[in-house]
């Protein structure tokens, strides 16, 4: 098992099974999905990633109806940090949301016809990325205030709480599984 999808895929089976190292019984979902079939993961990882953007969309699309509402008090740059350091650290702390780029290099020998296929799937990530959580950064700020956004463990669950009613539940379960999506994305590029 070691030698099938090394330590980092022992670490998430671990984070996933809440077991240790040596428990024989130390079996996850996701692993066996990537260690058997690039198809299956690659079908998984779509599928989480559908449901990603399409929660981020809802998002968006809120928040564009409360912009026509007029909901625009909490967009200001009163108290904004002026200090370019502090700034350089936020792009910094950011890449985290756009790494993707990073593992498109891993399975390099998954992609068809990779040397058109690459540059173009890390162009086209980065701009869509870019483009949708900026977005998602616009809405948030239509219902919620600096200190809030800043405040919160996660900021989607308290919008949803707020403007989405009965319906509430489906962020965090999307955020469940946008989380379920990105361990299996780095177990596909990782185990490579």
């Amino acid at each position: 098992m070691n030698s099938r999808f090394g330590l980092c895929g022992q670490r998430i089976v671990v984070l996933i099974t809440n077991r240790t190292y040596d428990d024989p019984s130390n079996k996850g979902l996701l692993t066996f999905v990537n260690c058997w079939d690039v198809k299956w993961a690659t079908r998984v990882q779509d599928l989480f990633t559908y449901g990603k953007v399409t929660a981020l969309i809802i998002i968006i699309v809120t928040g564009f109806v409360e912009l026509g509402r007029g909901k625009v008090e909490y967009f200001n740059f009163d108290n904004s940090e002026t200090d370019i350091t502090k700034i350089a650290l936020s792009f910094y702390s950011g890449l985290f949301a756009y790494n993707g780029w990073n593992y498109l290099n891993f399975v390099i020998e998954e992609l068809k016809d990779p040397h058109k296929n690459l540059p173009r799937a890390i162009f086209i990530s980065c701009i869509l990325c870019t483009v949708i959580y900026t977005l998602t950064i616009v809405a948030f700020h239509t219902t919620l205030s600096i200190q809030e956004v800043m405040g919160a463990e996660a900021v989607a669950v308290i919008y949803a709480d707020r403007l989405f009613g009965n319906f509430a539940w489906v962020v965090p379960v999307m955020v469940a599984l946008s989380t379920f999506g990105g361990v299996n994305g780095i177990l596909f590029t990782s185990s490579r």
